[in-house]
This record gives C-alpha cells, sequence and structure tokens, in this order.
C-alpha cells in the first residue's frame, strides 16, 4: 500500500462514517460496522461486517483478528463504534451493562492490542472517539458515561505504555453530535432532536483529522469538542 492505512470502526454511521469519508482523501481506509449495507457504501477501500462486542472476533481465528493480522501497514486506528440506551440506574440490567462495555470499551481494547505491532513499525496514532459525558454526567446515562470514563482512562494509561514506541494516543471528546444515536438517545429522555444545536459530524471528523496529521514531535492528548450557539 503506497499511502498511510487507516482502520475505523463504526464505520457505517454517525461519526464514523464520515470520518471515513475524510481519511480517504490522504490514506487507505479499512471501514468496521455491524450494517454491511452501509459499509458497501462508506467510502472505505476495504470493508468488514463485524459484531465488536462479540470478543470471539478478536481471537485467532475470528475476522477481525485475521484482518489485522494480514495488514501489511497501519498508520492510524480510529475508534468510533459506540453504543449507548438511556436509562435510570435502578433499571438497567446486567445485561446492559455488558453490552454497552463490550462495544464501547472491551472491543476498542482488544483491537489496539491486535494492532500494536503494527502501529510500533509505523510510529502510529490511535484516536479514541470518547464523550464529553466523561466531564459532565448526564442523568439517564449512567452505563455510558461509565464507559466512556473507562475509555478516557484506559486511553490515558495506555499513552504512557506506548510513548517509547512513539505511539500517539488522543482521545475526542465531543458534546452532543447530530447522529442516528443522538435520535435514540434523546427519544429514550423524552427530549427534542434539534440537529442544528448540535455538533456535526463533520466536525468531529476534523478533529480526528488535527489528531492524525498533527506534527511528528506533537502528541494531541484530549481534545474537547463542544457545540456553541450559532446566531
Amino acid at each position: 500500500m503506497s499511502k498511510p492505512v487507516a482502520l475505523v470502526t463504526g464505520a457505517s454511521s454517525g461519526i464514523g462514517r464520515v470520518i471515513v469519508a475524510d481519511l480517504a482523501a490522504t490514506h487507505e481506509v479499512i471501514g468496521l460496522g455491524r450494517d454491511t449495507e452501509r459499509l458497501a457504501n462508506c467510502g472505505a477501500n476495504t470493508t468488514l461486517s463485524a459484531d465488536l462486542s462479540d470478543v470471539a472476533v478478536f481471537a485467532e481465528g475470528g475476522s477481525v483478528y485475521e484482518l489485522v493480522s494480514q495488514l501489511p501497514r497501519l498508520d492510524a486506528l480510529v475508534h468510533s463504534a459506540a453504543v449507548g440506551t438511556p436509562g435510570w440506574f435502578a433499571d438497567t440490567d446486567t445485561a446492559e451493562w455488558q453490552r454497552q462495555m463490550s462495544t464501547n470499551v472491551i472491543a476498542p481494547a482488544a483491537l489496539t492490542r491486535l494492532a500494536l505491532p503494527l502501529l510500533r513499525a509505523s510510529k502510529g496514532t490511535v484516536v479514541f472517539i470518547g464523550s464529553g459525558v466523561s466531564i459532565r454526567p448526564a442523568r439517564q446515562m449512567s452505563v455510558y458515561v461509565a464507559t466512556k470514563h473507562a475509555l478516557k482512562g484506559m486511553a490515558d494509561s495506555l499513552r504512557l505504555e506506548v510513548e517509547p514506541d512513539a505511539i500517539r494516543v488522543a482521545t475526542i471528546l465531543p458534546g452532543q453530535v447530530a447522529t442516528p444515536m443522538q435520535v435514540e438517545l434523546q427519544d429514550g429522555i423524552g427530549g427534542n432532536y434539534t440537529p442544528d444545536r448540535y455538533i456535526q459530524p463533520s466536525s468531529v471528523a476534523g478533529a480526528v483529522r488535527f489528531a492524525v496529521d498533527a506534527p511528528a514531535e506533537v502528541q494531541i492528548t484530549d481534545l474537547m469538542v463542544r457545540p456553541r450557539p450559532v446566531r
């Protein structure tokens, strides 16, 4: 591959799909997602449909394991896949905790671990799409908030461990973004989905681009992306 290579999760929808489109201008992009039909039109050079909540895909012989093991290089790994369903803490069962933790925390950890040898070779960049809720908690979102706290903590510790290898680790922390997931969240808490009040996915993709394209001597750590009123 003559171009640098980027692997993006959550590529079939929302923020991940826009990140794929942006990085495709300069990278060979591999898109991972659950929706096979949407993946086919996401703009990635290569796609893989996989349920990242299933740990088997990261084990030897699993689809994601095989994909990563066959890559000749990897320069950027962007974790955009996430799930979040609103609900009161008292009403949230163990299965929902497991579902969100599996996709939002365990999957990024497992994929990053598989990719570390390639990232060491390229002195590459890992980007985690976190959330502003890891700084400012939200009512009826205890599980999602907990997963985003965990994701940021993992990124901060990983950064310390891979710094000697010149691997960069960035966490993008957006506020509310106009995505299908935001529609579900607002419906769940009885809110009104008003996309003109939210951050556009392209703005988050721009923050990812900033982290990926940062000069070699620069380490982007935490990047907050907050909405502001536009009049």
